[in-house]
């Protein structure tokens, strides 16, 4: 079969991340792919490196009524059987191009996310535009469920890691940054940004880095300028010089290289579809903290793969990070459970079965 998958954000994340995988697993099964993105996207340069054919059409909501013909055009002249969606823009340029394209592809629409769909628009879009609406977590799948979704126009397909990767990966956090031998080191990896949670990861941090002489706290990814200059106000508010025992990395190519000279792994995210930097931090053998809310609740299990603390809670997230700092075996324990549930859920072999799952559910339709 020939599968197109669109994808309009410019830059890279979690979300790129998979569309790229799943455009790589599928063509491991045989199948044809190709990618529409919008000019100067970093997933287009990267798919490109993987040798996947990549056309720039301008995906934007002021350029609808250039962008559905040009994708009908698309459609047609390369015969695709499938079409994957996976944001709101591409999603609706999808959804009209596709039910309006003479070969009416089985079209297919991504949720990342657990933003509410709250246009009665939207939910009459995911109900019956679509074929198929992947979900990437059970939280997912559940909140789908509650907008109307049939069950069986839904499919769990999660985010994967590389395991392999993971576990034959070094790190290089500690000798790059010159971090003591004996400090324990408390990170957070993400986009460092407001809903991911910086600033609640801040306060904790500034509590943690009072109480605890021998600890370092990292700032692990890309941020603006602002962030930092805002979060060494709020450090030196309270005491703290924002250039001791504190470690920002700016942005990472390999998250292996970074997370795995983590001790404990904080992620205080307001809202996740499912959250791929949890499951690489597992991956990474980590012991998680996170807020107690879905789906980051359900994938750490408070005292089994880390601990959750009350949402938006900074001063809880210091307590939980105190408790593993004191108990290193149980931190240990918490850790080996952690990867040996990414190694049966979440590994990128599983991706594959997956994906060869859903593409034979389509063929048989």
């Amino acid at each position: 079969m020939k599968i197109l998958h669109t994808e309009t954000l410019p830059k890279w994340g979690g979300q790129q991340n998979k569309v790229l995988k799943e455009l790589k697993a599928a063509r491991s099964l045989g199948h044809d792919v190709f990618l529409v993105c919008n000019p100067g996207a970093v997933i287009g340069e990267r798919a490109r490196s993987f040798d996947i054919p990549v056309t720039e059409i301008r995906m934007t909501k002021k350029t609808y009524h250039q962008t559905v013909p040009a994708l009908m055009r698309f459609i047609q002249s390369n015969e695709i059987d499938i079409v994957v969606s996976h944001g709101s823009t591409d999603s609706w340029i999808v959804a009209v191009a596709g039910n309006l394209s003479k070969r009416k592809p089985f079209l297919i629409r991504e949720r990342h996310n657990l933003f509410p769909i709250k246009g009665t628009l939207s939910r009459w879009q995911h109900r019956s535009l679509f074929d198929r609406i992947i979900a990437i977590s059970e939280s997912v799948k559940n909140y789908l469920l509650e907008i109307g979704v049939p069950e069986n126009k839904i499919f769990f397909l999660p985010s994967t890691v590389d395991t392999h990767h993971f576990d034959a990966t070094e790190e290089i956090l500690t000798r790059q940054f010159d971090i003591p031998e004996h400090h324990t080191i408390v990170g957070m990896f993400a986009d460092l940004t407001r809903k991911k949670g910086v600033f609640d990861f801040a306060e904790a941090a500034s509590i943690l880095l009072k109480r605890h002489a021998d600890i370092t706290v990292v700032f692990a990814g890309s941020y603006l300028p602002r962030i930092k200059e805002e979060i060494d106000a709020l450090l030196e508010k309270y005491g703290l010089n924002p250039n001791e025992r504190i470690v920002w990395t700016g942005r990472c190519e390999d998250a292996a290289t970074i997370m795995k000279g983590f001790d404990i792994y904080i992620y205080p995210s307001h809202t996740e579809g499912l959250g791929t930097v949890i499951i690489e931090g597992m991956a990474a053998k980590l012991p998680l903290i996170v807020y107690d809310i879905e789906p980051m609740n359900r994938l750490v299990e408070n005292g089994v793969r880390g601990l959750t603390a009350p949402y938006k809670n900074p001063g809880k997230l210091a307590e939980c990070a105190t408790h593993l700092i004191e108990n290193e075996m149980e931190r240990r324990t918490m850790a080996r459970a952690a990867h040996d549930f990414v190694l049966q859920n979440y590994s990128d072999d599983i991706l594959v079965e997956k994906m060869e799952e859903l593409l034979e559910g389509v063929h048989g339709q």
